[in-house]
């Protein structure tokens, strides 16, 4: 019985990251580290518990390097790596976008309302993937940037 409760366990940890990990935000790739983390070191627990150590105690090892590597950047003030240090210094990186320029980048009117810049952003990643012949990680992240912009504007105004 209690097998059976960690190998569901760690089957939940594992949808839960591969959900998580779909999200493509900062916010997600934290909450996926978590998952993953604790995953880790439920692991090594029970493996170490069952009798296999040789296996458990590298697993758990694993989870604590994680749980390192999670709570040290907020420590820091998020300058180290991580969402947060990665969000901090992308923004600071380069020019900023103006909003022209994002309407540019997706192609649509100034008048544009929230489905028709999702659609745009939609059809320019499909276009634009880094897995497809024509993208780049940069195209990317242009395209993204110019998403994000225009969404938080136009929540910003109602």
């Amino acid at each position: 019985m209690n097998m059976l409760f960690s190998l569901f366990a760690g089957m939940a940890l594992l949808a839960a990251g591969w959900w998580f990990a779909r999200q493509k935000t900062s916010d997600a790739v934290r909450a996926t580290r978590w998952v993953l983390m604790a995953g880790a070191l439920i692991a090594g627990v029970v493996l170490s518990l069952r009798g296999v150590p040789a296996l458990g105690i590298p697993i758990g090892l694993f989870g604590l390097a994680m749980m390192r590597d999670i709570v040290r950047p907020a420590s820091r003030g998020g300058a180290g790596p991580g969402p947060q240090g990665e969000r901090s210094s992308a923004r600071n990186a380069g020019p900023v976008m103006t909003l022209a320029q994002a309407r540019e980048v997706l192609g649509i009117s100034a008048g544009a309302d929230e489905s028709e810049i999702q659609a745009a952003y939609r059809g320019l990643m499909k276009k634009l993937h880094p897995d497809t012949g024509e993208g780049s990680a940069e195209l990317t992240r242009q395209v993204q940037t110019a998403r994000d912009l225009l969404l938080e504007q136009l929540r910003n105004k109602s």
